[in-house]
């Protein structure tokens, strides 16, 4: 039966600019031509924006460009005209199987309709791109849209290592064809530009889905898909965005104006000070016999005189705010850190929630009962969720937005009879037809404060991280892990006071065994405790630690750790200097604070195994990652945790 054809809303067919708003064609051109360089190629946005183009005649004062073959603006008066070009230009239509099948007459209709209703925005309102592996039928990428710079156009990843999707729905499509029961989703951390993730992602790709007969190792079964999440992040000092950003001199000029300008009133006050109050309370010091003795024997006065001469040197340290300001901004700590929480996190969430209801879209195309909450067990779909450094920030943040979402404090409240997969309890939910199974982060750049004092914002993580039954032997294996280096000078010299702060990090809490499991944070030269029993304390037992800190680094092997030397409080900064210096110079393959994930180490092996371990018990599980740590990995399981005595003492000795 033909399909009915939707109405159109415009009748101003065929299209054509408006020559009195000239303004106005500009906007639309740059906005249209943007989201064409900008979105992924026969991407649902990218379509759309095509259509919209393909529709105008080229614009006053426009060169004229073809793209795939097509004139970028064509003119064309026929929508039917604009779905048949469209389909020409794509050589292999059965590469893209849901942009053949969608791209008609009525989807170029419907675009234009949005389009002219001014409800363009909402329908390309996808803050992610979709991208399948060509070599690989179980690995995808995804990648948030936000750019690192508005004047810099984002790097997509290589056509010839992935093809896009059209949209979320055809990824549900494929997991549900495939039965796909487990998804691993893997995300970077700070300083990963988009090219380097993509390279390094297909080299992790190849090797989960390679068996290595020397090592035993498994590879993924053909029901778990392996994904990338890329948010944008950029390398410090070299990033093209750093230095776009200065194209507008105006607001360059502003900064340097309002920076300097209070520098220069701070350090003018200051002097005013001295010269007006300083030196007058000084000379009524001056006059008690004493103390005038003590300044004329130093030399004092005269040397207060020279300094308050002196005074514009105190104008000018304060001018070094500028430059330590701008130090700052190329390091793009800090900016990586507003994008992982503003556009990296949401855009994730945003993704599962989407894929969450593609699947209730799947389910209603496919005339499945869909009721209440009754979920079959068959339908879930587990999810594990694996981030390094910044990443895990992205992560829990994902966990928070989605435990609002799908309600946090139903926990205990659904009747016991409820159809859940078994033994589950549904906090772990991310979503109708989603479950949260392991969560390994490396390295988190989590502040321990966030463990400490706010608890309750973890309460998405579920029986991965909360639950008070974990004890039991067949269900520990969804406790999460924790790889750490508690040696990284990256993280240590942030340490404040001996107290909680913000610039402490999860990645340096270490457990000791002396009373009870309480968890430690390295030093330079020594350590101590982290959180005190008071404070959600549980939590550091809830995990499996894997340290990584004795892990070696050669030429080939990789590592985060060349200087074969006992780590203690005499070598710790010595042998984090050495790392840094190595890693800086390019000598080994030596990544003091990523290299849990390269392919050759031992941690990636366990990485691996963790993985592909979903039938195993415990004392396998934990046999096998004894066997595959050998002496450079120390393994400390999760625990039952008692809370201590508060009067019990624990030292801050080397663990």
């Amino acid at each position: 039966m033909a399909k009915q054809q939707e109405p159109r809303l415009y009748t101003d067919w065929p299209f054509r600019w408006d020559n009195k708003r000239s303004e106005t064609i500009q906007n639309d051109r740059r906005w249209l031509e943007s989201i064409v360089r900008n979105a992924a190629p026969f991407s649902d946005w990218w379509t759309k924006a095509r259509i919209v183009q393909l529709a105008y005649p080229l614009p006053p004062n426009t060169k004229p460009q073809t793209l795939h073959s097509l004139p970028v603006y064509g003119g064309i008066t026929s929508e039917a005209e604009i779905a048949i070009a469209l389909r020409k230009c794509c050589d292999r239509l059965s590469e893209y199987p849901a942009f053949a099948r969608q791209v008609d007459e009525n989807y170029v209709i419907e675009t234009l309709n949005a389009w002219k209703s001014k409800q363009f925005s909402q329908a390309i309102g996808r803050n992610f791109d979709l991208y399948a592996h060509r070599r690989f039928p179980n690995v995808f990428l995804i990648v948030s849209t936000a750019p690192v710079s508005l004047n810099v156009d984002r790097v997509l990843p290589p056509s010839d290592v992935f093809r896009p999707l059209f949209n979320i729905d055809e990824l549900a499509e494929i997991v549900r064809d495939r039965q796909i029961q487990r998804v691993t989703l893997r995300t970077h951390g700070y300083s990963n530009p988009a090219k380097s993730f993509y390279a390094n992602f297909d080299r992790e790709a190849a090797a989960l889905n390679q068996h290595d007969p020397a090592t035993s190792d498994r590879t993924l079964e053909p029901d778990h898909y392996y994904v990338g999440y890329h948010w944008p992040s950029e390398k410090p000092i070299a990033s093209p965005g750093l230095w776009a950003d200065y194209r507008n001199i105006g607001i360059l000029l502003k900064f340097l104006f309002v920076l300097s300008g209070l520098a220069g009133i701070i350090g003018t006050l200051l002097y005013l000070f001295l010269r007006w109050i300083g030196l007058p309370l000084l000379n009524l010091l001056g006059r008690i016999p004493l103390v005038d003795s003590y300044f004329d024997g130093t030399n004092f006065w005269e040397t207060a005189a020279l300094a308050v001469r002196g005074y514009w040197l105190i104008p000018t340290v304060f001018m070094m705010w500028v430059l330590a300001f701008l130090l700052l901004r190329i390091v793009v700590y800090q900016r990586d850190r507003y994008r992982a929480i503003h556009y990296g996190a949401p855009d994730l969430a945003e993704f599962f929630w989407r894929l969450d209801r593609g699947f209730r879209n799947y389910a209603s195309q496919q005339k499945e009962p869909i009721s209440g909450e009754a979920v079959r067990p068959r339908e879930l779909v587990t999810v594990n969720l694996v981030g390094h450094s910044m990443g895990g920030l992205v992560l829990v943040n994902v966990l928070r937005i989605l435990s609002d979402r799908f309600g946090k404090d139903d926990v205990g409240t659904l009747r016991p009879d409820t159809e859940l997969a078994p033994g589950r309890d549904p906090v772990e939910k991310m979503g109708r037809y989603l479950l949260l199974d392991k969560l390994i982060l490396a390295s988190p750049d989590i502040p321990l404060e966030f463990f400490a004092r706010r608890p309750q914002q973890l309460c998405a993580i579920g029986h991965a991280a909360l639950s008070a039954d974990l004890s039991d032997v067949e269900r520990s294996r969804y406790r999460p892990a924790l790889f750490v280096h508690c040696g990284q000078l990256v993280w240590r010299t942030e340490y404040a006071n001996g107290r909680i702060a913000t610039g402490q990090r999860l990645s340096e809490a270490i457990k000791k065994r002396r009373f009870a499991f309480r968890p430690y944070i390295r030093i330079m030269f020594h350590s101590e405790r982290a959180v005190r029993p008071t404070s959600s304390y549980e939590l550091f037992l809830k995990f499996n630690y894997l340290d990584c800190s004795r892990m070696g680094g050669g030429k080939a092997s990789g590592g985060v750790n060349i200087v074969p030397l006992p780590m203690n409080h005499i070598t710790a900064l010595p042998i984090d200097l050495i790392n840094t210096l190595f890693y800086l110079l390019g000598f080994s393959k030596l990544d003091v604070h990523g290299g849990y994930f390269q392919t050759e180490t031992r941690s990636f092996q366990i990485f691996k195994f963790l993985l592909t371990a979903n039938t195993q018990k415990d004392e396998e599980i934990r046999a096998e990652i004894d066997r595959i740590k050998g002496q450079q990995i120390r393994f400390l399981p999760s625990q039952r945790w008692e809370m201590p005595a508060v009067s019990q003492s624990v030292d801050g000795g080397e663990g």
